[in-house]
């Protein structure tokens, strides 16, 4: 899936983090596996309260609700909007993280959102 791709493609690992519930296991051999919250609603109720830049990358209610739990408590939401679902707004998605962000130029928010840009936009 979309986190095992991210996780091997993030260098050598060493700055990964996998948040997974009590007895999980992420299986990427990148990272580290990281276990919070009994089950997965715990395990993502924590997920939006531990980070300070979130990349969401198409999904649907989950990442909704990640998202919306990060941005109401001031990190940074960074959607890939271009890949739909809830980065493309779906299912609730926070309105304030649709807003480009401070440190990001109108060129390069606007090619989050630009189907078919070019890897090397």
């Amino acid at each position: 899936g979309v986190q095992e791709t991210f996780a091997n493609n993030c260098g050598d690992g060493s700055r990964v983090w996998n948040l997974l519930p009590i007895g999980g296991q992420s299986g990427y051999g990148k990272g580290t596996d990281i276990n919070a919250g009994a089950d997965l609603e715990e395990r993502k109720a924590i997920f939006g309260l531990v980070g300070d830049i979130y990349l969401t990358v198409e999904g649907g209610p989950g990442v909704s609700q990640e998202a919306k739990a990060a941005h109401a408590r001031g990190a940074i939401v960074v959607p890939l909007m271009r890949t739909g679902g809830a980065s493309g707004g779906m299912f609730d998605f926070p309105p304030g993280a649709m807003q480009k962000p401070q440190f990001a130029s109108e060129a390069q928010w606007s090619l989050l959102a630009k189907k078919d840009a070019l890897v090397d936009e």
